[in-house]
């Protein structure tokens, strides 16, 4: 990517002009100076990113797994995010999540995606465990069955990696309310994860820590019980 510190577009060329010149009058190939030519507009400064709420309804942060559900040593944690990525956090441990951009980030890198249903509304808390980090996400559905859809669905992604390049997914446990995996892959800046995920109603609650250890595998479960 190359930087366009000044703003302008300076001509290439051989001419042996200071910058100050070159502003304001640009050069041909040959080294003759053009007329004067006025520099284009500054590009407008971007659209600054709304800060989400911390709740969503009447879900709030008291709905996800508390620091101690995942064991010992966790806390909350704040996500800022980064408005250079076009997300922010709320300033709070719990931040609402846009259903849509879930649904594209929620299958593991290497993993085929499946057809899952569209949540009405998401909400995630953010933890840490020293330099660990986990998050929880409470996905609600329109009904009881939409959320059991998505849950068989997503448990069949999950399984179907198992064995695919690049991922190196283990299922841990897994019922008809309930699944967990370790995994490993080749990409991303976290590349170890428990994950598990659970049905309860008309709600899917999805939790995730940098812990593949039989430890971080106890954590998740506890999470979801």
């Amino acid at each position: 990517m190359v930087a366009d510190i000044s703003g302008r577009r300076l001509v290439a060329g051989s001419c042996a002009l200071g910058l100050f010149l070159l502003t304001l009058t640009g050069c041909t190939g040959n080294g003759a100076i053009d007329a004067a030519v006025p520099p284009p507009a500054t590009p407008a400064p971007a659209e600054p990113i709304d800060r989400p709420s911390s709740r969503v309804g009447d879900l709030g942060q008291e709905d996800l797994p508390e620091p101690a559900d995942l064991g010992h040593g966790w806390d909350y944690r704040v996500d800022h995010g980064n408005p250079e990525d076009g997300y922010v956090g709320s300033g709070q441990p719990a931040t609402a999540r846009e259903p849509k951009s879930v649904l594209a980030a929620i299958t593991p890198l290497g993993c085929r995606p499946g057809d899952l249903p569209r949540p009405e509304s998401a909400l995630e808390v953010t933890y840490a465990k020293g330099k660990l980090p986990g998050v929880a996400l409470v996905l609600r559905f329109g009904d009881n069955q939409m959320a059991g859809h998505f849950f068989a669905e997503h448990s069949r992604v999950l399984t179907r990696c198992v064995g695919s390049r690049g991922v190196d997914m283990v299922v841990e446990a897994a019922s008809d309310r309930l699944i967990v995996t370790t995994r490993t892959e080749q990409l991303g800046d976290t590349p170890v994860w428990t994950e598990g995920v659970g049905r309860r109603g008309d709600e899917v609650m999805l939790v995730a820590v940098a812990d593949p250890s039989p430890a971080g595998v106890r954590s998740v479960i506890s999470a979801l019980a």
